[in-house]
């Protein structure tokens, strides 16, 4: 074996060594930290005090009612929109088939316009 590979079998040995003790140190670390947690209890405790951050939850749960509102607000607007939109795509329909049933009856009568047409030519009146 020449010089660099014993060194780099050092090396790996070395890596070996940090990663066992690193694995060692955490597995001691969890096992004391669980210990710790089951033989502390949590503390609670009730208070009456006002924090700085009950009142920002308060002022941002204040805004968000009133965005709750606001989005409500739109949402029916939007509904009388899209009604009104319903109302006016009807009503178009209705038009576009009558428009559709006069030009029927126009195309029917023009033959008879036509010999109307004729008929008062040959006339001469």
């Amino acid at each position: 074996m020449d010089n660099e590979q014993l060194q780099a079998l050092y090396q790996i040995g070395g890596a070996v060594g940090i990663v066992i003790g690193a694995s060692i140190f955490g597995i001691r670390w969890v096992v004391m930290t669980v210990r710790a947690m089951k033989e502390t209890p949590p503390k609670t405790e009730k208070t009456t005090i006002i924090t700085g951050d009950t009142v920002a939850m308060d002022r941002l749960a204040s805004t968000i009612e009133a965005s709750s509102m606001i989005l409500t607000e739109n949402n029916v607007l939007r509904r009388e929109e899209h009604a009104d939109r319903e109302a006016m795509r009807r009503a178009i329909e209705a038009n576009t088939d009558a428009t559709e049933r006069i030009i029927a009856v126009v195309q029917d009568l023009r033959p008879e316009v036509r010999e109307l047409t004729r008929e008062i030519v040959r006339s001469g009146k």
